[in-house]
């Protein structure tokens, strides 16, 4: 039995106008759904409060855990008893971040059942500290099982910090909702806060790339539960926080698959407490989080293209994204592929469930199965644990297979069978799982030709590709070079945190002439490279070179046939199977690369 040991009852306070900082901090929150996704960084001292200001982060939350976790010891302590969380934050409030936070709108974290003083006064004396809002923290959403079944029966849980919250917004502060599950959520919807601060877990970095990956889509389906439950208030700011999100890579995946509007994290970016780690982490966050403009021009869903091939893709996409039919997408390597599975997922039913992905190049064909349908404890050698595969991880939503050429007969067999019963097996286990998943794959070989030549199912074939899109080469649309090269020097700008205003005119004249085997991602590239190399704000492109199918047909001429078959054998040879970087060695295309390749398997043949 818990004895309710103080009661508050929110006093009738008249609306007070925002103060100054509160109305920057919505600003900041509006820009969100404009500009660029908000960046919140939870300071544990004075130098991370610092840095994050120099680093152009977006806002400063405070909160108790930061004490705990500058003295390393987890947030979790945060919820323990060592003393008064309000005090705790006020402190590190008064004594580290507000005279560091240089204007830097400021949110702080509230303990909503605190009784050693009244609710409002507290509130008001933050305000005139310079707190620009408050989150409830530390939250009761991280209690369960009977305890917090008391808590709720004696109104310290959920609903206390709603109205909190509520009076919070009265005093002209900005409100923010932390919240671990749906009902949380819901109180927060009808307490009308600003935004929302969804838990996705501990902070955790792993080092096995599979639990990785897995540990993000779940982040990514938690998210989008979360997320689902504020539909009715479609102007409120959603934050990730914490959870596997530790690299600008993590963000991006986050950002791609989920209609979050940013990103709140203290260990991630405090984890080595050194200045210039800090702003470099910083930094390429932020230049991540750039890409995802949804406004640029050009833009449709994050893929740049205002081209009459890339209209017609979008057409496409837009006709069959909603359609529940399996999606084959063709190209050359840095076409795109994956952002286009990312935007027929987003804009379909399924957006709200999780998006998983699988190279299926990049899997041993031993452990297939496992990837796929997952297996149980004991099943082989390292096995320590159950675990799901990805049909059961993408149950619901989408499961996008990248190099789809590059899957072994066996896998091929094992993939139709799946598509054909709808259920799986774990490796080692007995019981079949029913799968609900959309399929879409990417290939940078047409799949009707590997079928033509007996190297892919002609039965599997049938069933991935019920719709084709095929991606242009870059050198096919020269119209959307301006608006790609401003996308990608936009991106830099934030990561290299330099004010680059273009390129000059003998720059882009040369980039016109280049015939990019490698698309927009050798595009990036060059940029980036050029950006590296050179100190100008306009990039005169001087290390850049470039070189058409045209020009390499006009040298290599001279040379008999038989050569160049010698020299494509070579080059493949020196780098071991790497065709790319054997077309790359050579100063030719993939296409010319294949070409002789071909001619010289035929010559071998007759010979």
């Amino acid at each position: 039995m818990v004895t309710r040991v103080y009661t508050w009852r929110v006093t009738q306070v008249s609306t007070i106008e925002a103060s100054q900082e509160a109305q920057a901090l919505r600003r900041t929150l509006a820009g969100a759904f404009t500009e660029r996704p908000l960046l919140m960084v939870v300071p544990g001292s004075g130098l991370v409060a610092r840095c994050a200001v120099e680093s152009g982060a977006d806002a400063l939350m405070v909160l108790n855990a930061g004490t705990y976790r500058t003295q390393g010891t987890g947030s979790l302590a945060s919820f323990l008893p060592f003393g008064n969380a309000n005090a705790q934050t006020e402190a590190l409030l008064q004594r580290h971040v507000l005279p560091r936070a240089a204007g830097l709108p400021v949110v702080a974290g509230v303990l909503a059942s605190d009784p050693s003083e009244p609710l409002e006064s507290r509130l008001r004396r933050l305000k005139k500290m310079g707190v620009a809002g408050v989150v409830n923290w530390p939250a009761v959403g991280f209690i369960d099982g009977q305890f917090r079944q008391a808590l709720e029966a004696e109104g310290l849980g959920a609903a206390s910090e709603a109205e909190m919250l509520s009076m919070a917004k009265e005093l002209g502060l900005v409100a923010f909702g932390f919240a671990l599950g749906t009902t949380e959520v819901e109180h927060f919807m009808r307490a009308d806060v600003d935004a929302l601060i969804l838990d996705i877990g501990l902070t955790r970095a792993s080092g096995d790339v599979r639990t990785k990956h897995d540990e993000l889509h779940q982040a990514i389906a938690r998210l989008n539960q979360l997320s689902e439950a504020a539909v009715s208030r479609p102007n409120c700011v959603k934050l990730a926080f914490g959870g596997p999100i530790v690299t600008p890579e993590d963000l991006n995946e986050v950002l791609r698959h989920s209609s979050i509007q940013g990103f709140a994290g203290g260990s991630v970016f405090e984890r080595l407490p050194v200045r210039d780690i800090v702003n470099a982490t910083l930094r390429r966050f932020k230049g991540m989080a750039m890409r995802h403009r949804s406004d640029a021009p050009g833009a449709f869903g994050g893929i740049i293209g205002g081209s009459p091939a890339m209209l017609r893709v979008f057409d496409v996409v837009q006709r069959v994204a909603a359609q529940d039919v399996t999606v084959c997408i063709e190209g050359e390597s840095g076409t795109g592929k994956e952002l286009v599975a990312g935007l027929l997922h987003r804009l379909s039913p399924r957006a709200n469930h999780p998006f998983v992905t699988l190279n299926c190049g990049a899997i041993p064909d031993t452990l297939l199965e496992s990837e796929l349908f997952g297996h149980e404890r004991g099943a082989f050698t390292g096995a320590e644990r159950q675990r799901p595969g990805k049909f059961e991880l993408a149950h619901g939503g989408t499961l996008f297979l990248d190099e789809i050429a590059d899957l072994s007969t066996r896998g091929q067999v094992a993939l139709l069978r799946v598509l054909q019963q709808r259920e799986v097996t774990r490796v080692g286990g007995e019981l079949t799982v029913p799968v609900d998943v959309r399929i879409l794959t990417a290939s940078n070989r047409p799949l009707s030709s590997l079928v033509e030549a007996g190297e892919f199912r002609s039965d599997l074939f049938y069933r991935l590709c019920a719709i084709n899109i095929q991606l242009p080469r870059l050198s096919e649309r020269p119209e959307d070079m301006p608006l790609l090269v401003e996308a990608i020097l936009s991106d830099l700008r934030g990561r290299l945190n330099r004010d680059i205003t273009g390129l000059s005119a003998d720059f882009e004249r040369k980039l016109m002439q280049h015939d990019w085997p490698g698309n927009v991602r050798e595009l990036e590239q060059v940029i980036h490279r050029c950006a590296i190399l050179e100190d100008g704000s306009t990039l005169a492109g001087w290390s850049f070179e470039p070189w058409s199918e045209d020009r390499t047909k006009s040298a290599t001429r001279h040379l008999s046939p038989s050569h160049n078959h010698q020299r494509a054998v070579t080059a493949v040879q020196k780098a071991r199977g790497n065709k790319s970087q054997a077309a790359k060695d050579l100063q030719v295309t993939r296409r010319t690369l294949y070409r002789w390749l071909r001619e010289a398997e035929n010559s071998s043949r007759d010979r």
